[in-house]
């Protein structure tokens, strides 16, 4: 069974791209953190030149601020299809580029991942991000295994489904996300959220 976290180096910093590297299910996640709109431009450049008409399943996922007033709000956004991974700290942007905005509206893509379309309302509401097709992986796998599906957690499904084993620590799920310098195991815990939500959602969509 694959593992999630838990191998000597989970995480790796890369300075020469710098991207963080995270060990996940026997792949290198290249995984991009950041808060300026032409790293976004560049990756979502890439991912749509690389993956348009061969995957159109994207993982996402996003964690919020832990200050509950005024009131929670997306600290950031996770994005993942294959082996890269993109990290969009949306709470310390000044604007939202609009390469993210029409990649979202990209009718060659799917997002998918648990609860997520309360992710995307959240997003609509917090950034005036509107999402094209977003699919709840949880809520297909219920209804196309009902008798095999007994939860609809992400750490449940990667198991049962793709037999990825996903470590969910508490302390971690309600850390400050809204950190300007997100730690490392913040930055492997969300990489591996979204990688899990892609790697679900292309099982459960029959995705080779």
């Amino acid at each position: 069974m694959a593992m999630a976290a838990g191998n000597n180096n989970p995480i790796v910093f890369d300075p020469s791209t710098s991207m963080y590297l995270v060990s996940c299910d026997g792949l290198t996640i290249e995984t991009t953190i950041t808060d300026k709109s032409g790293i976004v431009d560049k990756w979502i450049q890439v991912v749509s030149s690389t993956y348009a008409g061969k995957q159109r399943i994207v993982g996402l996922d996003t964690e919020w601020t832990t200050a509950k007033k005024p009131k929670m709000k997306v600290a950031i956004l996770q994005l993942c299809i294959e082996n890269k991974c993109l990290i969009i700290q949306l709470f310390h942007m000044d604007n939202i580029p609009q390469s993210l905005r029409s990649f979202l509206m990209d009718s060659n893509f799917e997002f998918v991942g648990v609860g997520v379309i309360n992710d995307l309302r959240m997003l609509k509401n917090d950034y005036g991000l509107e999402c094209n097709k977003g699919i709840d992986v949880s809520l297909l796998a219920k209804e196309k295994w009902p008798h095999r599906i007994s939860s609809g957690a992400l750490k449940y499904l990667a198991k049962e489904l793709v037999g990825l084993e996903m470590e969910k620590s508490k302390a971690v799920c309600t850390s400050e996300w809204q950190s300007k310098e997100l730690t490392q195991t913040q930055i492997e815990y969300a990489c591996i959220d979204a990688y899990a939500s892609f790697k679900i959602g292309k099982m459960i969509l029959n995705q080779d």
